[in-house]
């Protein structure tokens, strides 16, 4: 059975893509890994490079932007692995780390999902992982309130962010960061992979709450490590990301805590949009995929 299948959504980050696949393949070891790249249909020929530099590596196409969400899923549908490895197309395996991955989830057996230290290509520590907002948090986060509340916010942020954590303790954790979570097979299957309502964010809130309402934990790694270029994919439609972070911002907050804190929310962060949109606009930033 395969140790491991590593699944990517790709779209138009063909070099940094490469470099990702060049170091799956120099870290897999004695592993049985098999690597799915789903391709939200690229214009930089992503799909082709891999077809022809990594011929090892399955390749789907489905022919349109699945977003982040259901990429994966199809991906996961394509899947044989005794665990999963969600990973960005913006990532660098270092050495050792799917090893100490698979060996500390077979190690745990009530740990669902496990994720390591991250770094930028720089090596300057990013500070992952996070408690799983609340409405206080989204509201302090997102509109006006978090302006005149300044203090309390930045409380909160603190707690939700594991303030006093240096990331150099192995530890629980309530949400893991998308761009790098391994995964047991079954607990992939429990929670019926990403809610695809959710496009591109609060993906990973979502997946890992429900993850930890099945019963599982999730734990983060320092004995592991990954470098990561983040938004890689983003950075070519920054407007219309945004448009898409609000939009999912209002889909998590209906999910998890009601229809009457979604209106709230969703009237209340108008202001933070348009004046996020208009900023955007002056730089000349896209709004749509071209």
């Amino acid at each position: 059975m395969t140790d491991i299948s590593i699944v990517i959504v790709n779209y138009n980050t063909r070099a940094a893509l490469r470099r990702t696949l060049d170091s799956i393949a120099r870290e897999s070891g004695d592993l049985r890994i098999e690597t799915i790249v789903v391709d939200n249909a690229s214009k930089d020929d992503s799909a082709p490079m891999v077809r022809e530099s990594f011929p090892q590596v399955i390749v789907i196409e489905p022919g349109h932007n699945t977003w982040f969400s259901g990429g994966n899923n199809l991906g996961f549908a394509r899947a044989s692995g005794e665990t999963i490895l969600i990973l960005n197309p913006d990532t660098i395996v270092q050495p050792g780390l799917l090893d100490t991955m698979l060996t500390y989830l077979r190690a745990h057996p009530r740990v669902g999902a496990v994720t390591p230290q991250m770094r930028g290509l720089d090596r300057a520590l990013q500070r992952t992982c996070s408690r799983a907002p609340r409405f206080v948090d989204l509201l302090l986060g997102y509109t006006f309130v978090g302006v005149l509340l300044s203090g309390w916010r930045e409380r909160r942020r603190a707690v939700m962010w594991y303030g006093s954590w240096e990331r150099d303790l192995t530890r629980p954790v309530e949400v893991a960061p998308g761009s790098c979570i391994l995964a047991r097979r079954e607990v992939i299957a429990a929670v019926d992979g990403f809610d695809a309502r959710l496009r591109l964010y609060f993906t990973e809130d979502d997946l890992c709450r429900r993850i930890v309402d099945a019963g599982y934990a999730i734990h983060f790694l320092a004995d592991g490590m990954i470098l990561h270029e983040e938004h890689a994919s983003i950075r070519l439609v920054q407007r219309l990301a945004s448009r898409i972070y609000f939009d999912d911002l209002i889909v998590y907050a209906h999910k998890w805590m009601g229809g009457a804190a979604a209106l709230l929310l969703r009237a209340l962060i108008v202001p933070t949009r348009v004046a996020m949109d208009m900023a955007q606009r002056a730089r000349g930033e896209r709004n749509a995929i071209r």
